[in-house]
């Protein structure tokens, strides 16, 4: 079983780390560029989706594999934070990352497009750090 774990959460760490790399090989250099490219906003902003939906996947792993109920997202995160011993930015930024998820599937009151351009400029060193985090964490539990 422990073998079989490790591989999901490889699974995981290689589907953020491949979005990771793609965002940032094609991030545009200013929120009017994103604006006017259709093809690489959406494309863009669904990576950054599946992104926030692999954090909550590894975030639900490793609560329940510290024999803690899973809940939402958010508590899920919360215990992720715990459990890596990440710090409160690093954390608060994980929380962000979903919310802006939740901006982007369900288009509340619209999207702002050079809101989520800066927001994910600002996040997305964060999710690296995380990636390495995760990486670590990994490498002394398996």
């Amino acid at each position: 079983m422990e073998k079989e774990r490790e591989k999901r959460y490889r699974q995981k760490i290689d589907g953020l780390i491949d979005r990771l790399e793609f965002i940032e090989e094609n991030f545009p250099a200013s929120a009017e560029e994103l604006k006017e490219n259709r093809i690489i906003r959406k494309s863009l902003y669904k990576e950054f989706q599946e992104i926030a939906e692999i954090i909550s996947d590894i975030a639900a792993m490793v609560t329940k594999d510290n024999k803690k109920t899973v809940e939402d997202d958010y508590s899920n995160i919360e215990k992720l934070c715990k459990a890596l011993k990440l710090d409160k930015t690093l954390c608060s930024t994980l929380k962000r990352a979903n919310g802006l998820r939740n901006v982007l599937i369900h288009e509340y009151n619209g999207i702002n497009d050079d809101l989520a351009y800066e927001s994910i400029s600002e996040i997305l060193p964060y999710l690296k750090l995380f990636a390495n985090k995760i990486i670590e964490w990994l490498e002394k539990n398996f």
